[in-house]
């Protein structure tokens, strides 16, 4: 015990000393790109113009710094999302750590990186204190990349502040890859307890930007959802193109309920 109480002694005396400017200490930030579907089953993903140096008046992914010692990573990219866009409580999911000493113009910056998938009806968008504009912008692809279209506004990869083009085509690179073994189609739904499987397979279909086979999905879906308890049968059908379509209720979705 009393070597316990030495080393505890010893240990607050190095910290109460310790000179963290000693070394260089980055910024970080955390960046979120959030992803939802149009009325045209389109896939959209959230932009805000900047208000503020650097990249003023460029459209960005919403983003921002960590109050360091006053908040998780977790917090802080739900904080920014809600103060600059008036996006709340939907689930974010980490998906890379950015450290290019370049990638930000003032100093060095570290981005933690995340994505949301939200169905629209619960997007209640309005631009915050450090942004000029937020909006939806429909992903469209071309042979020189991804072009981001909102109205009359376009927007191409190189129009994009810092290295969001490169986080926006790694966000939906790994949700092209991880939507066949996670949850993550639910989230787009616009409504987990009564959905057909053409509605999830549409969703699918929107994120690999590539058609499906009806059958080989409803076959997956049975087996990996309904069989194992996941999702039940409604016993009830809805019209869907003249024909009767199922109905089906998740029961958890990203380890939830």
């Amino acid at each position: 015990m009393k070597q316990q109480d030495q080393t505890s002694k010893e240990e607050r005396d190095f910290l109460e000393n310790y000179d963290a400017s000693k070394y260089e200490r980055p910024s970080v930030t955390t960046d979120i790109a959030i992803f939802t579907l149009d009325s045209s089953d389109e896939l959209n993903i959230l932009l805000i113009n900047r208000g503020d140096f650097p990249y003023k008046n460029r459209w960005a992914i919403p983003g921002g710094f960590l109050h360091a010692g006053m908040e998780s990573l977790d917090e802080a990219a739900a904080r920014v999302l809600k103060s600059e866009t008036g996006v709340d409580n939907v689930f974010l999911k980490q998906l890379y750590t950015f450290g290019s000493p370049k990638r930000d113009p003032r100093t060095t910056v570290i981005s933690v990186a995340y994505t949301a998938l939200v169905p629209k009806s619960l997007l209640h968008i309005q631009s915050g204190i450090h942004a000029k504009d937020a909006r939806l912008f429909k992903i469209k692809y071309d042979v020189d990349g991804i072009n981001f279209i909102s109205g009359n506004i376009k927007v191409t990869e190189d129009d994009l502040a810092f290295d969001h083009a490169e986080i926006v085509r790694m966000a939906i690179s790994r949700l092209r890859t991880r939507i066949d073994y996670e949850d993550d189609a639910f989230n787009l739904l616009k409504d987990k307890n009564e959905f057909t499987i053409s509605e999830l397979k549409k969703i699918h279909e929107t994120i690999k930007n590539r058609a499906l086979d009806l059958p080989n999905f409803r076959k997956t879906f049975l087996r990996d959802y309904v069989a194992s308890g996941r999702a039940i049968d409604l016993d009830r059908t809805v019209n869907s193109k003249g024909k009767p379509a199922r109905l089906y209720k998740l029961l958890e979705v990203n380890g939830h309920e």
